[in-house]
C-alpha cells in the first residue's frame, strides 16, 4: 500500500529526530568518558596522584587551582619547615607542568603553600617560583663558560644570562622540591663563582 505525501514526510523527520537524539546521546557518552580519563590521569588534579612516579598528593589549595587553574602535578613534598627571622614556619610544595606563552612550551611552576601552623589552618601565604630554573649572581671577574665546565652535565647547564641583571640562567634538569633545594645548596659551594643563588618569581601571564 502505497503512503501519502504527508506520512513520508513525518517518517522523514522522525527519522531525523531519532538520529539526532542518538548522535546527542554517543556525544555526551564520549565527552563523560573523556572527563572520566582526565580525571584519572596520573598529575591531573582530581587524580591526586603525581605524574611521577605516582605518589599522592593532597588537594591543592584554592589559592593555587585558580592561578593555575589546568595543570599537571608532577612532584608533591609535605611536612617540610622553615625559619624565617625567628620563626619556624610550616610548607608544602607542588611541582605543576602549566602550559607556557607557547602551545608547545613546558612550563614548570613550584607552587609554595606557607603557615605559621602544622595544620595549615588560617591566613597562609602562597609563593610561585620557576621550578627548573635559578638565578646565579656572579663574583666580579668570574667567568660563565669555566663556571659551566665545573658543574655535573648530567644535573645542570647554563642557559644563558640576564640581560637586565647580568645572573647567570641555571637550568636543574632534576626539580622535585627536595632536589631544587639540594641544587641551591650546590651553587653555592662554589664560592669563586658564585655571590648569591635564588629562586626565578613566577606570576601567571593575562
Amino acid at each position: 500500500m502505497a503512503i501519502s505525501k504527508k506520512e513520508r514526510s513525518l517518517s522523514i523527520w522522525i527519522g531525523i529526530a531519532i538520529g539526532v537524539a542518538i548522535s546527542s546521546m554517543l556525544v555526551r557518552y564520549a565527552l563523560q568518558k573523556k572527563a572520566e580519563q582526565t580525571e584519572e590521569r596520573p598529575g591531573n588534579y582530581q587524580s591526586l596522584k603525581c605524574a611521577s612516579g605516582g605518589s599522592p598528593f593532597i588537594q591543592l589549595p584554592k589559592k593555587i587551582t585558580k592561578i593555575i587553574p589546568h595543570g599537571i602535578v608532577v612532584h608533591f613534598e609535605n611536612n617540610q619547615s622553615i625559619t624565617e627571622g625567628n620563626n619556624t614556619k610550616f610548607l608544602r610544595s607542588w611541582i605543576i607542568e602549566s602550559a607556557g606563552s607557547f602551545r608547545s612550551e613546558r612550563l614548570f611552576v613550584s607552587a609554595e603553600e606557607i603557615s605559621s601552623n602544622s595544620n595549615f589552618k588560617g591566613l597562609n601565604e602562597y609563593r610561585f617560583h620557576r621550578a627548573s630554573e635559578l638565578y646565579i649572581l656572579p663574583k666580579d671577574n668570574a667567568d660563565i663558560e669555566e663556571f659551566n665546565d665545573l658543574i655535573d652535565e648530567d644535573h645542570y647547564k647554563i642557559l644563558g644570562e640576564n640581560s637586565k641583571t647580568g645572573e647567570w640562567i641555571l637550568q636543574i634538569k632534576h626539580f622535585s622540591p627536595s632536589e631544587i633545594r639540594s641544587a641551591i645548596e650546590t651553587v653555592r659551594e662554589f664560592r669563586t663563582h658564585v655571590s648569591t643563588v635564588r629562586l626565578i618569581p613566577w606570576t601567571p601571564n593575562r
